[in-house]
């Protein structure tokens, strides 16, 4: 059997992506990973079944939590530590798992892996070499504790330009040819960035720094704050070329079929980031002497 070193969570709020997210995955991954999917949407029994048939844990929320604490909670379950936790996971979730009959917590697939990656689910794998390029890029920077594949569609505003950038077409980011055709213009370029539509993440590095702060919500902000306590403490995210994943953009966070909010939502504090940075948000700030400065912000977990 081949090691499980990666978990992959996908926190979602809709149905009609998530179905082809998880079977790209399993065609164009290497089988070393198991899927948790926190299911924040209305109940629907057609759909449950069809994503437990593609997902090792299927935790079904009564609330929607957002994507930073639905994320929280698919690596807690996957770190297998905090048992209080993970109890009330159990009392507040229906809790899922794809094994035999009186399959019990952590005694199929699900353990601690080397990786924890959250994942949205409006992205499409496209290409058999994705995973392979994440692992390089970890190999090539040994400092680099977040590793996110680049899309071959990017949103415009990251050019100075309205809607978006194609790289590549969906239909041409099917053929291979032409995703290797993109690895080798880009040369090995790494951009310095976390995006979190899908973030492989050292867990060791999660250990370190902590999860997402879960006062954002329903989803953006949570990953500058990460990236934040990355650079703070010397390390790196970034986003590789050498690793290719379609993303759709700006889905996610959508609510066509989701739950009812578990907290209001936080804009004021998502408007705001020196709360939670109180000397100004710059992952780049120096002291005097040139240092990156160390903060060490509040990370908050919220109740279930």
């Amino acid at each position: 059997m081949t090691d499980i070193i990666n978990t992959f969570v996908f926190p979602i709020v809709r149905c009609d992506y998530i179905l082809d997210a998880l079977k790209s995955l399993h065609y164009f991954t290497p089988p070393n990973y198991q899927t948790i999917v926190v299911d924040q949407t209305q109940p629907d029994a057609e759909f449950e079944e069809q994503l437990r048939a593609l997902c090792d844990v299927h935790v079904k929320t009564r609330v929607n939590y957002g994507f930073a604490q639905g994320t929280n909670i698919g690596w807690r379950l996957a770190q297998n530590r905090d048992e209080d936790y993970i109890d009330e996971v159990f009392r507040k979730c229906h809790v899922w798992y794809h094994g035999p009959p009186g399959t019990t917590y952590g005694s199929v697939r699900l353990h601690p892996t080397e990786y924890l990656t959250t994942c949205n689910d409006d992205v499409v794998f496209v290409w058999g070499g994705w995973w392979d390029g994440i692992i390089a890029s970890f190999e090539k920077y040994d400092t680099a504790v977040c590793v996110n594949p680049m899309s071959p569609r990017e949103p415009g505003w990251g050019y100075g330009q309205e809607g978006f950038i194609e790289h590549l077409t969906f239909k041409e980011s099917i053929y291979p040819k032409n995703i290797e055709r993109l690895v080798a213009e880009k040369n090995g370029q790494m951009i310095d960035g976390l995006t979190c539509w899908c973030s492989v993440f050292k867990t060791s590095a999660i250990d370190e720094l902590g999860m997402f702060d879960e006062r954002w919500w329903p989803g953006g902000g949570e990953d500058y704050d990460m990236m934040g306590r990355v650079y703070a403490a010397g390390y790196r995210a970034l986003a590789t070329s050498l690793s290719w994943v379609y993303h759709i953009w700006g889905q996610s966070k959508d609510e066509p079929d989701g739950l009812s909010q578990a907290q209001p939502p936080a804009r004021e504090y998502w408007n705001k980031l020196n709360v939670a940075w109180p000397d100004g948000f710059d992952v780049w700030a120096k002291d005097k002497d040139g240092n990156l400065l160390k903060r060490t912000p509040e990370v908050v977990r919220m109740s279930l």
